[in-house]
């Protein structure tokens, strides 16, 4: 399970590295516009803490969520695995943004932007897709083999599961708005 989760990341990343490349001038154009307006906020300490903590938390909470309960049921599997694909997808285009517009620079800040949030979260988003997805299977195997399952011990661990991933994202919430800023304004001097 955790082998199918590592190469779906790898592929969703080198996908959205990939994609950068093949999106228009004009496109391209935007998203340097956009990064460059991120990373000015950051630099002149424009950034909204409050704001950007809520929108980060309850972005991450809703994922969390949705795989949570597309894993209870049987069909959630096709869905959740296309969730996991675009959070990978939107890293890797994230990560080559930022080394396409600013270089050699832009692997230092495409490193800090990485790490640790976005690494937990994908630690986090594997473990709970992989109780997720093993839920799910269970599900449908006892649907086709009409097979009865303590359903109750496996909620309880199902939403022990939720639990942790709730408390994970909570901390990489707080690491995203307060730790990787104050990280970026330190080398920002030199980047920009």
């Amino acid at each position: 399970m955790f082998l199918f989760l590592l190469v779906l990341i790898i592929i969703g990343v080198v996908a959205g590295s990939v994609f950068i490349l093949m999106i228009s001038k004009e496109d391209q154009g935007m998203v340097k516009e956009y990064l460059d307006t991120f990373l000015f906020n950051i630099r002149d300490h424009k950034l909204h803490y409050l704001q950007a903590f809520q929108g980060s938390f309850l972005g991450n909470l809703l994922f969390v969520l949705g795989i949570w309960l597309l894993g209870i049921s049987a069909i959630g599997l096709p869905v959740m695995v296309f969730m996991f694909f675009t959070k990978a997808f939107t890293l890797g285009f994230a990560i080559s943004s930022m080394i396409m517009n600013y270089k050699l620079k832009g692997c230092l800040l495409a490193f800090i932007y990485v790490f640790p949030h976005h690494v937990m979260n994908l630690l986090l988003y594997s473990f709970l897709m992989a109780y997720a997805l093993s839920f799910s299977i269970r599900l449908i195997g006892s649907l086709v083999q009409k097979k009865s399952l303590d359903f109750k011990v496996m909620m309880n661990k199902y939403l022990m599961v939720l639990g942790i991933c709730v408390g994970g994202v909570f901390i990489s919430s707080l690491m995203e708005v307060f730790l990787v800023p104050f990280l970026l304004q330190k080398v920002l001097g030199v980047v920009l």
